[in-house]
């Protein structure tokens, strides 16, 4: 009889143990009855009500939310600074991440690689702008759903490490309520994506173009635009440079670095979902490391973008020896 007893108890908490996942707050009345001895022959018993009132806690707390560039341009680094507010070890875990391990109390970071978004998906909302009340609820939804899409990649998950099987619990966490603006558009995907490619190779996370002293180089540069409205007309100018790994850039490379033509490309106005391609060819004279420097000019008095969405990959060329001839 006391072991049914038990049992029954322990469902209950564990149906309680369910309702808390479901809902912050838990407000419930138990009732008991109970009886023994001389008394329960008799068919007496006693009843006991028990008010329950459970506050729920999130087990991770994101106390600081921040972005760092990656070496690819369609990406970047999410910093979560994580709080473990519980009693016991703690266990975090997402995707492109290595786990991180938190004792009671402690915080720690987390960095996580990820993909910049295309919010441009969400422009539905632009469209229902109507069923809003105030243009700040239309901003409170959009940073919502974006919050929900970036929530969705990162799969974050916490556990629980003990050794008592009553104590290991799991779950998962979520950055929606934490990102504010500006760490949400340093998440977007610019609305101009720059591809360039060397030799018929894309440049870019840190790819070292390899090439020949006295070979021509062909250098590809492709502009598409995500943007609803059409950009340009805009002028692209290329400037090789060293760098002395101290602070020190050395821009004066005439007699090292020569263009087939000229080193500015004019890119005519590029319709939404569009793509320009601006080509040409430079020779590398001497040996070494070479860097380009490429900056974007936009020549369009209608309106002013973003410097952000001017962003191009970095290119590293390292010019080598020609090989000498069998016989020379």
């Amino acid at each position: 009889r006391k072991s049914l007893n038990k049992i029954t108890f322990q469902k209950i908490l564990m149906k309680m143990t369910e309702l808390i996942l479901i809902c912050h707050t838990l407000e419930a009345v138990l009732n008991f009855r109970y009886s023994g001895g001389a008394g329960k022959v008799e068919g007496y018993y006693r009843e006991l009500s028990l008010g329950v009132h459970v506050d729920v806690e999130p087990s991770v707390f994101f106390t600081r939310v921040s972005t760092l560039p990656a070496t690819s341009t369609r990406q970047c680094h999410l910093l979560l600074d994580i709080f473990n507010p519980t009693e016991h070890e703690l266990t975090v875990s997402a995707k492109n991440s290595e786990d991180l391990v938190l004792h009671p109390s402690e915080c720690q970071r987390m960095a996580i690689q990820v993909d910049k978004f295309d919010f441009e998906s969400l422009a539905q909302l632009d469209q229902e702008a109507a069923r809003f009340s105030s243009p700040k609820q239309l901003e409170e939804e959009r940073q919502h759903a974006q919050g929900c899409q970036i929530n969705s990649k990162l799969d974050i998950c916490w556990s629980i490490i003990s050794f008592h099987p009553s104590l290991q619990r799991r779950g998962e966490a979520s950055v929606e309520g934490a990102l504010n603006q500006l760490v949400l558009e340093h998440l977007q995907l610019a609305p101009l994506q720059w591809d360039v490619l060397v030799n018929g190779r894309p440049c870019d996370c840190d790819v070292v173009a390899d090439c020949r002293v006295g070979d021509a180089v062909t250098l590809e540069v492709k502009l598409t635009n995500l943007n609803k409205n059409p950009v340009g007309p805009l002028s692209l100018t290329v400037m090789p440079y060293q760098d002395y790994q101290n602070g020190v850039q050395n821009y004066d490379l005439d007699e090292a670095v020569t263009f087939v033509g000229s080193n500015t490309f004019f890119i005519d106005v590029v319709k939404p979902r569009e793509s320009s391609v601006c080509e040409g060819a430079l020779l590398f004279l001497y040996t070494g490391d070479f860097y380009l420097n490429m900056k974007v000019q936009n020549d369009s008095a209608r309106l002013e973008l973003p410097l952000a969405w001017f962003t191009l990959p970095g290119v590293h060329v390292r010019a080598q020896d020609t090989p000498l001839q069998a016989g020379a």
